[in-house]
């Protein structure tokens, strides 16, 4: 008795802090962070589990679009419907959960769960991945909360990723613009900051970019040559 009413608290616990996360979260992406916007695919074994965690799944407002018993199926449903979470056995047939886990890591397909049996939990160790591992037996409470650990981390990690493509982007921008600022100088005999001046003139007189300015500096420059 008393394990099941700590079992309710933990569940009540997961709950309200999600939904409170999701408040602030609706003041910059409306309704992207509500539960009942999260899309999840179910590939697992056991059917039986699986209708058990579907049940689960929809009453706490998640939508389940997908069910799949085996790997090669459940990775062909997933790249069709891009859902926003995955929860894979790590024994599927054909290809397994923490197989199918790496192949919607490495193409930011969606976040994955990987359950596994409680004789397994060597997993946890050698996986130097971001997969998130959940063991049997499955409680409601600790599903909910995986489920909330998993989707925060990956919107932290899908967040970092962009800052860093943006700043890859930036670095090589100025290294063209750099490149191309060289090449006036060259040209033209002037000092840098004449070079980069002339540049800024001739992107605003023409609504050119300066990146898409200095990429058509260097192709003329190299055509030249």
């Amino acid at each position: 008795m008393l394990e099941f009413i700590l079992q309710n608290a933990r569940l009540f616990i997961a709950k309200l802090t999600w939904q409170l996360y999701n408040k602030q979260g609706n003041r910059s992406r409306e309704g992207k962070n509500s539960m009942n916007g999260i899309r999840i695919c179910l590939a697992l074994n056991q059917i039986e589990e699986m209708k058990k965690i579907k049940v689960f799944l929809t009453q706490q407002g998640f939508t389940v679009i997908d069910e799949s018993t085996d790997g090669a199926s459940a990775l062909r449903r997933i790249k069709t419907l891009q859902p926003d979470l995955i929860i894979a056995d790590a024994d599927l047939p054909g290809i397994n959960g923490i197989q199918l886990a790496e192949i919607a890591e490495q193409e930011n397909i969606a976040p994955v769960i990987v359950i596994t049996n409680s004789n397994t939990g060597d997993l946890w160790n050698n996986s130097n991945s971001g997969i998130i591992f959940l063991q049997r037996p499955l409680t409601k409470s600790g599903l909910m909360q995986t489920i909330q650990i998993s989707l925060l981390s990956y919107r932290k990690i899908m967040s970092l990723k962009e800052e860093i493509k943006k700043l890859k982007a930036q670095l090589e921008e100025r290294k063209l613009i750099e490149k191309a600022k060289g090449i006036i100088m060259e040209k033209y005999g002037l000092a840098e900051s004449q070079a980069y001046r002339l540049m800024q003139k001739r992107s605003m007189d023409t609504g050119t970019p300066l990146r898409e300015l200095a990429k058509a500096i260097i192709l003329s420059h190299q055509l030249e040559d």
